[in-house]
């Protein structure tokens, strides 16, 4: 994806001798996230990487000691899921 740079004032909090509050022109760099997701979603360097659902991973074969070592082998993606689909 291309950048996109946005410009824009900002007010500060502290005020000069006058009373008055600074403002300032910055700019601020970045990229549109949707192109950015489907960039990633696309790219097959990436692909296999990616997980889309979560993931119940066990250390041993009578699953009584659960490994959490990615965002979706922990719960939080699993009660997020059931709180998507109980929405939808």
């Amino acid at each position: 994806p291309e950048w996109i740079c946005s410009s824009f004032s900002l007010t500060g909090d502290k005020s000069n001798k006058n009373g008055e509050r600074g403002t300032e022109e910055v700019e601020l760099w970045h990229w549109d996230p949707v192109k950015c997701i489907k960039d990633l979603i696309s790219n097959s360097a990436s692909r296999d990487k990616l997980a889309y659902t979560p993931l119940k991973v066990y250390k041993d074969e009578q699953r009584t000691n659960r490994i959490y070592n990615k965002m979706w082998t922990c719960n939080w993606w699993w009660d997020t899921q059931v709180q998507i689909e109980t929405i939808m």
